[in-house]
Parts: structure tokens; sequence; C-alpha cells
């Protein structure tokens, strides 16, 4: 009993360190200039992608359009996703624009991402990126709730608390206490279940190492592990989001 006290505290030092770690790393990644002079002037030729350049969602395209015409396809009409696509109503801005930069320089290396979204994201301008992000922000997620429901109880264990004997940190730690995510931490809640089992397999595989948690994490669930907490997750309330115009 006491061992696994012990063990339970070092994983809680271990996650919070973790936790901390990526703060840091999505501060730096989102300190970018405020205009395309500051950047080109920093000799380093990026993109600005400071969404409060455009108040009051303003934008050089209509992203309602946009998102139609270039998600629709495989996300289905209302963004909701299909079994194999995942929800991304809801998604937060900030996540989205981060995924679409690593979509199109093929960071994101799953097969699915590079025979599909590879060739997609190359399509939406860079510029652009903000106005997508925001407006799919906006748009009002459903739950999925496409699990096995007796899998929910198992599920909630580990989302809430880990598993302390496998080493494996509690989910919410990163992704909050209802799977809403936060800024590039995804929101999880109420996402389709095959999507979310298909892709902590993918990270217990090695791929995805563009997330330098994840991967290690997924290679300590087992089958069944991932079973509960895939169900879990897609029983999840999708609450809406405030938006990020």
């Amino acid at each position: 009993m006491l061992e696994g006290q012990v063990l339970k505290a070092e994983i809680m030092k271990i996650s919070k360190s973790t936790i901390a770690v990526l703060a840091i790393a999505s501060t730096s990644l989102f300190a970018v200039p405020v205009t395309a002079a500051d950047s080109a002037a920093a000799g380093k030729g990026e993109p600005h992608w400071n969404c409060r350049s455009h108040p009051g969602g303003e934008w050089p395209i209509d992203p309602a359009e946009y998102v139609v015409r270039n998600c629709a396809f495989c996300h289905e009409p209302g963004i909701q996703g299909y079994a194999v696509a995942p929800r991304l109503a809801g998604q937060h801005r900030d996540y989205i624009i981060v995924q679409l930069e690593r979509f199109r320089t093929k960071e994101r290396n799953n097969p699915f991402s590079l025979k599909f979204m590879s060739h997609v994201s190359v399509n939406v301008q860079q510029d652009s990126y903000c106005a997508v992000g925001a407006y799919i922000s906006t748009m009002v997620p459903e739950a999925r709730r496409d699990g096995d429901e007796a899998l929910l109880g198992k599920g909630e264990d580990i989302f809430r608390h880990g598993a302390p004997n496998d080493n494996i940190p509690a989910c919410q730690f990163c992704h909050g206490p209802e799977a809403q995510g936060l800024g590039i931490f995804p929101r999880l809640g109420g996402q389709s279940y095959y999507y979310l089992k298909r892709r902590l397999e993918q990270w217990g595989q090695g791929l995805g190492a563009i997330s330098p948690h994840m991967p290690g994490i997924a290679s300590k669930l087992n089958a069944d592990q991932v079973e509960a907490v895939a169900s879990y997750l897609s029983f999840l309330p999708a609450a809406p989001s405030k938006g990020e115009f």
C-alpha cells in the first residue's frame, strides 16, 4: 500500500512538471511579432498569426465559406466529423492553427494525415489560419457517444486519476477536468471513439513524435485501457465554445 502511494506521488510530480514544460513551450510558440514587418525585421520570415490583428471577426476571407469548401467533404458540413475524421466544431483556435501548419509541413506523420490533410492544408493560406481556426471555435460541437457504455467507469477513472501502477498520468492534467482542452491542448470531450482509439494506437506505435509526451503515455496503455478512455471521452458533453474571434 505504501509503495503504491509513493509511486502515485511521484507520478503527480512528473505530470506537474510536464504541464509546466508544455505551458512554457506554448507561450514560446505564440510569442510572434505583431506585424509582418516586425517579423521580417527580426529576420525570421515567419507568417504573422497574431489573431488579434483582425478585431471583431473582420477577416480577408469568408471563413464559413472557406471551411465548407475545404473541410466539409471529410468532416461533414457541420464539421462534426465522421468515424475516421475527427469533429472540428468547437475545437480551440490555437490548436487548429498549429495543426494546420503541422499538416502542411508533414510533421503530423500518421498515414491519414500524410494521405489527406497534408494535401488539403497546402490550399489553406497561412494568413487565413486565424480566420479558419477562430470560426471553427465558434461552431457548436456535438458529443459522438459512439463508445462502449459499459466501459465508462473504467475510462473515467483513468482520465481523472491515471493508472499509477502503470506509470500513466491522468489525462485531465493537460486536457482539463471535462476534457475541454485549452489553447494548443485539444478539446477531447465528445470526440469520436473511433478517432480517439486510432490516435492513441498510433501514438503508441511511435507516430506523431511532434507531441513530446503522448507517444510515451500511449505506449503504456494496454488495449483495454485504450478502449475505456476512448469510450468515456466520446460520451462527455461537448460544451459549446465561447468562440475565439
